[in-house]
């Protein structure tokens, strides 16, 4: 009876242990397959964040094969941004090469078959001209003089011939006497005062030789005696009238005076007249930095891949990554190098012809020589140095032939007289006294009436060896997925 008892009790110790020993090694199991799945994801996530990291460090600290290959991808092996002259920043000749079928091709290599978007943010200047450049219409040029049939039938006028507005008004007397605006009423008999001394008894009498008005409307100046067109003025045009003849046959109808009024003249009417523009534009130019333009989400150059293809499609990206099991991001904030100097570019209010930092001055007595067309156009520019700006206009007018250009400093304008075809502005007058270092840039802003390819830039002697690179803030970021 006690063996048997003792048999019992045995034979639950060992049902115990037996529990217990099979309770551990499930525990050992589900730990050790928790512990594997863990290993696994942490792999899995090792692999995401390496290929993000992995095409980062590819582009950015490798200048690529061959060092030189931006400028012939043809011959592109391998991609890599880093400028091959600092190991510490990019190239943006290179960075403006991403987009580019052949080296988003290159990219992709590097990828490990995911799915990625790729978005640069470049610090940039953005430039622009408020307002007209002060334009010079007419340069002392005299009417009736040469006319045998007895001076000029002048008129300043409206464009269909009415009466014109103007905001101001100035008279002078041969005796240096002059009057403005409501003074001019004194004069006035009736609506009509009528300029030199024609009508007066005595030959020695002082009379009216200058006038000067600004008008705030569309005005004509006119020989009806010349085959020339009519020279159509815009509001804020200041007009110059010197009499050259004692007796002339000019007067001013005023309806009333003196802020409305014609300019007429028949017979013995003989003047030099000038009209310029009495405006000057705003020129201006912001900088933003990188992280601006990040936050203002408006990156310079942006591409994406999906299962190998292009995709711009921001609806199809966000899809993409919808289904994707897994989104890493990685961003980089480093140096770029910028270096621009093509006188043949296209007009920008963004990439300059000209960009650098000034290594040494600017050589004595260079200049900026233009040379257009035979035909009526403009051209502006906009030009940075140190902290400063400047803008520059090329024009011809219709009735001219003759090239003109205006460089206009906050309030102050220099004019400038060429040939036929050609002008030379001096870049001092652009650009002032830069020093080493100093940033100095040139926008082609804008360009009417003429094709690019019809006008040539130059800068005589080149300044290319007196420029650097300037260093600028960028951030690079990418987005790397598997929507396979």
């Amino acid at each position: 009876m006690v063996g048997a008892l003792r048999g019992q009790v045995f034979s639950m110790d060992a049902l115990v242990s037996m529990v217990i020993v099979v309770m551990i090694i499930g525990t050992v199991s589900a730990t050790s397959e928790s512990i594997k799945n863990e290993i696994v994801s942490l792999i899995d996530w090792y692999e995401r964040a390496n290929v993000a990291e992995n095409m980062l460090d590819v582009l950015l600290k490798s200048p690529g094969e061959p060092e030189d290959w931006h400028l012939d991808i043809s011959k592109l092996e391998v991609v890599g941004l880093r400028s091959s002259n600092r190991s510490y920043a990019l190239d943006y000749l290179k960075v403006m090469k991403l987009s580019s079928p052949e080296v988003i091709g290159k990219a992709i290599d590097i990828s490990n078959g995911k799915d990625f978007m790729l978005e640069v943010f470049l610090s940039r200047y953005n430039v622009s001209i408020n307002g007209t450049f002060p334009r010079v219409y007419l340069a002392n040029v005299t009417f009736g003089l040469d006319n045998p049939s007895g001076g000029a039938n002048f008129r300043v006028e409206s464009p269909d011939g009415r009466d014109f507005t103007v905001s101001y008004i100035l008279l002078r007397r041969s005796d240096g006497t002059e009057y403005e605006n409501e003074e001019v009423c004194k004069l006035v008999k009736g609506n009509v005062l009528k300029l030199g001394n024609k009508n007066n008894k005595k030959e020695d009498e002082s009379y009216i030789n200058y006038m000067k008005i600004i008008t705030t409307e569309s005005t004509s100046i006119d020989d009806k005696k010349d085959d020339r067109p009519p020279i159509i003025v815009p509001p804020g045009t200041v007009i110059e009238i010197f009499i050259l003849n004692k007796t002339s046959d000019l007067q001013i109808n005023f309806n009333p005076c003196w802020q409305t009024l014609k300019i007429t003249g028949q017979g013995n009417v003989v003047v030099t007249v000038s009209a310029y523009d009495s405006t000057v534009p705003n020129i201006l130019g912001n900088y933003t930095f990188a992280q601006v333009v990040e936050l203002q989400d408006i990156p310079t150059l942006s591409f994406s891949v999906i299962n190998g293809t292009v995709i711009n499609d921001k609806i199809i990206i966000e899809a993409s990554m919808e289904r994707s099991p897994w989104v890493e991001v990685e961003k980089r904030t480093v140096s770029i190098e910028t270096f621009l100097y093509d006188l043949s570019a296209n007009p920008s209010s963004e990439v300059p012809m000209i960009y650098g930092v000034l290594r040494s001055q600017l050589p004595a007595g260079s200049y900026l020589k233009i040379t257009v067309p035979d035909l009526p156009g403009n051209m502006s520019f906009v030009v940075l140095s140190k902290s400063d700006m400047s803008g520059l206009m090329i024009y011809r007018m219709p009735f001219e032939n003759i090239v003109r250009a205006v460089v206009v400093h906050g309030n102050t304008s220099i004019h400038y007289t060429g040939n036929s075809t050609s002008i030379s502005i001096p870049l001092k007058d652009l650009f002032g006294n830069p020093q080493e270092g100093d940033t100095v840039a040139m926008w082609l802003y804008s360009l009417e009436g003429w094709d690019r390819g019809s006008v040539k830039i130059e800068i005589i002697p080149d300044i290319k060896w007196a420029l650097a690179p300037k260093l600028d803030a960028a951030i690079i970021k990418l987005w790397v997925w598997d929507d396979s």
